[in-house]
């Protein structure tokens, strides 16, 4: 003889509890990981740098950040790669010598300028300072000239 299950709104209202109950346990660890993530905790704005580019080279990105490096003969540079138009980063296509932002499609020449899209200014340049024992220190916080250079 087969057996039948008999289940009453008691039985089926602890096992939707019981459901509840673990799909929130499970989601506990994810939740606590996104939370306590440094992903976006606030950073120092000063990025430190101990290779310097080369003259007349292309841009060289800092690793870890936003900031780009140019040396040229009135000296070296730095550019932080958010669009001035709503801050995603911009990415540097060497092939095409311009910026372009994934986000709204901005597009910037070489040095930065806006070319085409939304974005109002160029992107900004940041102060650099040469340390004495050659190496650099880029304040990210603090913007400058296009045409400033150290």
């Amino acid at each position: 003889m087969t057996r039948q299950l008999i289940w009453s709104r008691r039985a089926i209202l602890r096992l939707a509890w019981a459901g509840a109950v673990a799909a929130g346990a499970l989601t506990v660890r994810p939740l606590a990981q996104y939370l306590t993530s440094e992903e976006d905790q606030p950073r120092s704005p000063l990025v430190y740098v101990a290779e310097i580019p080369e003259e007349n080279a292309d841009w060289l990105q800092v690793p870890g950040s936003r900031v780009w490096l140019k040396r040229d003969g009135q000296g070296i540079m730095a550019l932080a790669a958010t669009c001035t138009h709503l801050g995603c980063e911009v990415n540097y296509h060497r092939d095409q010598r311009e910026w372009r932002c994934p986000c709204h499609g901005s597009i910037y020449d070489a040095e930065g300028r806006p070319i085409s899209g939304p974005a109002p200014q160029a992107l900004p340049r940041v102060a650099v300072e040469r340390k004495a024992d050659g190496s650099l220190i880029i304040n990210t916080a603090k913007q400058v000239g296009l045409d400033e250079r150290v």
